[in-house]
């Protein structure tokens, strides 16, 4: 049976993955509202959606410009580790 601790870590090791699939998929959202089909109200509320969840913009920031694909789930995690190590 897994000690308390081994099941905190899984536990905040799974609440980690979650966050940053829904960071991804917002990041993967404005990339396509604000470059490709340039839908000024789409964007303003997908904004507002990084700011009700409190995430760091300039996390997203740095996903939307330093990614070369969107749809690369390893090149975002590795552009976001980096950027986490850095500012964390």
């Amino acid at each position: 049976m897994p000690s308390s601790i081994e099941t905190k870590f899984r536990e905040e090791e799974s609440r980690i993955r979650n966050d940053r699939q829904a960071v991804f998929a917002l990041v993967r959202d404005l990339v396509q509202a604000q470059f490709i089909v340039s839908d000024e109200e789409l964007v303003n509320r997908l904004w507002q959606d990084v700011a009700d969840r409190n995430i760091d913009v300039n996390r997203v920031i740095n996903l939307m410009y330093k990614c070369s694909s969107h749809n690369n789930d390893l090149e975002m995690i590795e552009v976001d580790e980096m950027y986490q190590n850095q500012y964390s």
